[in-house]
């Protein structure tokens, strides 16, 4: 239809509607829907869109807006969703990455929370017991537009969005997602049993691999590995332990452990297990979760134990506002993934899962998030204000695996994989468009409705070790080169000017900041500008590509609130190319660019501008491309609130 079209239709004026402000400070509206899609990648959509094969989208797209959105530097889920929650930019939220480092040790750190123990214990026995209790601090600064809804009395349901753990406090219903550990405090050490004795010898560190011994009464003996105790003085982990019963004829297994009973048929998934870890016998205990599921049976027994995930019926830490939030979904819904990141895509790296069991795991994940959202959904509708936001991280952590199916360029490409599963990234995007499709009948044509993602995808060809790199040109000054040493441990700190640690920072060894900086003030922005256009020269030996699109130096482009945190560059990679993992913890590797042999196939830590994020609303926008930071503003503007000074963006309605 053309414009002239739709306005004498009266199309444009019932589509814009919901947005007519009629008075400064009037809301235009009463709810509001919006659909986060880590990973939702805009270049993908309109392909499927001209395809014909995501109908919702594109009829969304057709009413309101359809277009690429800016993501954040760098382009990572917490720093982008952290400017979607505050308005601003990550000087503002101080989130410039997974990992941050402590200056005065140069060590990386989580950049998202932190977790602090009491400093006030006492002895008893071979106990410590503490007279205050630790806590968990959430590490993110800034508005969440939330907050300003609640002081207006709108409700809001803020479903697993990233960068929320723990939850900040609230009166509003808030459910953490990336960044929620497991119930050791990690992000998912899983347990495979097998009966294969060369792979029960492989080291999968941190992941447990046991040797599955099945005796003549067809009996394996297993455990599940705790938490460690830190009520005890020597703080050893609580070991739960557990029965498998072989049946080999009807390929299948019955687990006992602690009263309960689980029977397995092979490839077959256990629905969630309570676990009690008990810290003092009849006084304090710990629950967690975890999933059962049989792999293999017959010549090769073979059993996955998930993670433990923290039970949302019984938490140990805080992972919703109210406290019993959790507790209602639990009780209405059943149990779920509380680990941030629930696809377990390290099995499938370290090869104890296959393709295709990774596959029913990521699409298990969708399912129980679409179960939730149902949930949601319904309980919004029977709401008269409010909005409600949901997550959905299966399309990131899909399309980060995935990526090679259908990439005959990638160096891991293998062509009966990819005959055999390279339907599965546009499968998800499918199944994400029927759920919009969904939402879109129960909310009607009056609430308007966002379908949003924190940046595109990008291929993963070529791992860059920065570190190697800086060693090379001389910033970096190592007493060892050898592959697998640490700058840690190496790094002649009194001669080195630079180093790098997270997946996009680069730091440089400042006097006065970092423990042994020998960098000074006068030299500062003279060596930023220095090595801004060595990183942007940097090419490819193999065929000349350029390696780094763009060099962000941090103070050109943050806000001054916590630039403190940020690393002194931010290198935006090129299409192909992403720091290695040694080089984001700070390991030297064989060769500086190499080629990326692994399912991790697929990334968005890139420049930013290599992976815009997607938009698509029922509503039109002011602006061609919008930004992360616009979305803030644009919901408070949405029911008539004033957007806090913090908040850089600006409404786009």
């Amino acid at each position: 239809m053309k414009r002239r079209d739709f306005i004498k239709s009266g199309g444009a004026v019932a589509a814009a509607a919901p947005f007519m402000n009629f008075g400064a400070g009037r809301p235009m509206g009463r709810k509001m829907l919006i659909l986060g899609m880590d990973g939702m990648d805009p270049g993908i959509v309109n392909r499927l869109m001209q395809q014909g094969q995501l109908p919702a989208m594109r009829s969304l797209g057709e009413r309101g807006t359809f277009t690429m959105m800016r993501s954040s530097i760098p382009p990572q889920s917490p720093v982008a969703w952290g400017s979607f929650i505050s308005g601003a930019d990550p000087g503002v939220t101080g989130i410039f990455d997974f990992l941050h480092r402590d200056p005065k040790t140069y060590f990386p750190m989580f950049a998202q929370s932190e977790t602090l123990p009491s400093r006030m214990m006492v002895s008893l026995g071979s106990y410590r017991i503490p007279l205050k209790p630790g806590k968990v601090v959430l590490r993110r600064e800034g508005p969440a537009f939330w907050d300003s809804l609640q002081e207006r009395g709108i409700p809001a349901t803020i479903f697993k969005v990233p960068t929320n753990y723990p939850p900040s406090d609230s009166k509003q219903r808030t459910l953490a997602g990336m960044g929620t550990p497991d119930i050791q405090g990690t992000y998912g050490i899983y347990t495979l049993y097998t009966s294969d004795e060369r792979e029960s010898q492989t080291d999968r560190s941190p992941n447990n691999v046991y040797y599955a011994y099945i005796d003549e009464n067809n009996v394996m003996e297993g455990q599940i590995d705790g938490p460690k105790n830190d009520l005890l003085k020597e703080a050893e982990p609580v070991i739960v332990p557990f029965k498998a019963y072989v049946d080999n004829r009807h390929r299948t297994v019955r687990i006992d452990v602690q009263g309960k009973e689980i029977l397995l048929a092979e490839k077959e998934y256990s629905d969630w297990v309570e676990i009690d870890f008990t810290l003092i016998s009849g006084l304090a205990s710990i629950t967690g979760m975890v999933k059962f599921y049989l792999m293999e049976m017959g010549e090769r027994f073979r059993l996955y134990v998930s993670p433990i995930h923290v039970s949302p019926r019984s938490p140990a830490v805080p992972i919703s506002t109210p406290a019993g939030y959790s507790r209602e979904l639990a009780d209405r819904v059943g149990l779920f993934h509380t680990i941030g990141l629930p696809a377990d895509t390290k099995a499938l790296s370290q090869g104890t899962f296959s393709m295709e069991n990774y596959i029913v795991q990521s699409l298990s994940v969708f399912e129980e998030s679409r179960r939730l959202f149902d949930y949601e959904l319904r309980r919004f509708q029977g709401q008269k204000e409010g909005l409600l936001f949901f997550y959905f991280s299966s399309l990131d952590q899909g399309q980060h695996m995935f990526w090679a199916l259908n990439d005959k360029s990638h160096p891991f490409y293998h062509e009966e994989e990819a005959r055999r599963f390279g339907y599965i990234t546009d499968e998800m995007y499918r199944k994400f468009d029927r759920v919009l499709a969904k939402a879109l009948q129960a909310v009607g044509p009056d609430v308007p409705v966002l379908a949003m993602s924190d940046h595109g995808f990008a291929p993963f060809r070529r791992e860059v070790n920065i570190n190697n790199w800086l060693a090379e040109q001389g910033y970096l000054v190592l007493g060892s080169r050898d592959a697998g040493s640490s700058i840690f441990d190496s790094a002649d700190w009194g001669r080195s000017k630079a180093y790098a640690l997270g997946l996009n920072g680069f730091y440089l060894n400042q006097a006065g900041r970092e423990r042994d900086g020998i960098v000074g003030a006068g030299e500062r922005r003279r060596l930023l500008e220095e090595l801004k256009a060595k990183l942007e020269a940097m090419v490819d030996p193999k065929d000349g590509s350029r390696v780094v699109s763009c060099a962000y130096i941090s103070e050109d482009h943050f806000s001054k609130d916590h630039i403190d945190r940020a690393p002194d560059i931010i290198v935006g990679f090129d299409r192909g190319y992403r720091i290695s993992d040694d080089s984001a913890l700070g390991t030297i590797s064989r060769e500086t660019i190499m080629d990326n042999m692994g399912w991790w196939s697929g990334d968005h830590c890139v420049d930013p501008r290599k992976v815009p994020a997607s938009f698509i609303s029922s509503f039109k926008v002011t602006k061609p491309v919008p930004d992360m930071q616009d979305i803030a503003p644009t919901i408070l503007k949405y029911f008539g609130i004033d957007a806090p000074p913090a908040m850089k963006g600006k409404a786009v309605i």
